[in-house]
């Protein structure tokens, strides 16, 4: 079968269908999850091959394609089509991997037929909450920023704390909350953010991929993302006109390390001031910009030798510190296997409520409980876990 991007797309709808029924899932989660298992921030990847685009990396339909036979069920014959109209050259070695000994279409053979929440840890180390059901806290901001983004217009916020203060996961959680299924958010977790929570576009940025500070890559990111035709070639003004003119649904674009997009040449004072124009005066309040940084926007911007009018549209700004200490005390209580009250007293003391240092050490308490461990090592494990933030507790 020759390489077809339609054909392509039409299977990967497909495939996307078959997950969100067998899952009970919105088309926005499923393509989340399969970005993200990408290597992707969200859906727009997804959504982007969805309309007619190949992925430019064979290891990516690979993936892909094992991922989407598994929670989809779906056949060889839709595996055979789906390689190839990917133009996969050797199709035939995938399809007797996954469905071998002469099985044809039944059934597949599968990593692990437990429920996708089973594979998440209790507590993360390392990197930023992905899922909102693992995501505590933050309460105040959470109220007060949704406020900003149930009326028009939407308006734009920045987001300032240190490293490792949680910026990051709260973009996620901010991003997937409001669509996410109830049954897969912890008791009593609130979602209802958003009226209509589907009409909501949401594009998250990270600028530590080094594709973002490349002005054509991030506007076609941008453009997959809020679900708006690419112009050819996709240069600063045609990216204009098409989202000044077709932006009808309201639109989030979560900015994650702005000081990253700064060191960028290409995204330069011209691309700045353009983002403004967007947010202000041509989308009729239908955009909104959230951002992250260790100081004020403006101040960042300045000092690193691009002050904009830009950064200075950010008329909210949120300051993340520690936790309160009721909600500390919530992300230590969903642990599988109940701490001591002393043990809890000492992570609340250690970690001074600052939640990538109560995950550190919850972390520590879960796994000695798990193997039986008696002593107190878990602790001294855990002082060496959060011994490079101890910059937060200063």
């Amino acid at each position: 079968m020759p390489k077809s991007a339609q054909k392509f797309a039409r299977l990967l709808t497909e495939g996307v269908h078959r997950i969100r029924l067998r899952e009970a899932k919105t088309i926005q989660l499923v393509q989340d999850e399969l970005g993200y298992a990408l290597g992707r921030e969200g859906e727009s990847a997804i959504e982007y091959w969805r309309k007619g685009h190949l992925p430019p990396y064979l290891a990516d339909v690979e993936k892909l394609a094992r991922i989407m036979v598994e929670r989809g069920r779906l056949e060889r014959e839709w595996l055979e089509q789906f390689l190839s109209s990917a133009g996969h050259p050797t199709p035939e070695a995938l399809c007797e991997e996954l469905f071998p000994l002469g099985q044809g279409n039944l059934r597949p053979v599968l990593l692990d037929d437990r429920p996708l929440l089973a594979e998440f840890n209790p507590f993360v180390v390392g990197p930023p909450i992905m899922h909102p059901r693992h995501f505590f806290g933050r309460d105040y901001e959470l109220k007060r920023i949704f406020g900003l983004w149930r009326r028009f217009p939407l308006q734009n916020v920045a987001i300032i704390g240190l490293r490792r203060s949680g910026k990051t996961s709260l973009l996620h959680y901010l991003q997937k909350i409001t669509t996410v299924p109830p049954d897969q958010l912890r008791p009593g977790q609130p979602r209802d953010w958003l009226p209509q929570p589907d009409r909501y576009r949401w594009i998250f940025v990270d600028f530590q991929d080094a594709r973002m500070g490349r002005r054509e890559s991030l506007l076609r990111y941008l453009l997959a993302g809020l679900h708006l035709p690419v112009p050819e070639p996709c240069d600063l003004e045609r990216f204009m006109d098409v989202v000044s003119q077709r932006l009808r649904q309201p639109a989030i674009i979560l900015l994650d390390e702005i000081s990253a997009a700064l060191a960028s040449p290409e995204l330069d004072e011209q691309f700045w001031g353009s983002m403004r124009s967007l947010g202000s005066n041509l989308t009729g309040g239908n955009l909104a910009f959230l951002l992250t940084a260790h100081q004020a926007p403006a101040e960042v911007a300045e000092a690193q030798g691009k002050p904009s009018p830009f950064f200075n549209i950010f008329g909210h700004s949120f300051v993340l510190g520690p936790l309160k200490e009721t909600e500390a005390r919530e992300l230590i209580a969903s642990s599988p296997q109940p701490f001591a009250p002393a043990e809890v007293e000492w992570i609340l003391g250690q970690s001074k409520n600052w939640p990538c240092l109560l995950q550190a050490l919850c972390h520590a308490r879960l796994t000695a409980l798990e193997y039986g461990e008696l002593s107190d090592a878990w602790q001294q494990e855990g002082l060496q876990q959060i011994a490079a933030y101890s910059y937060l507790l200063s």
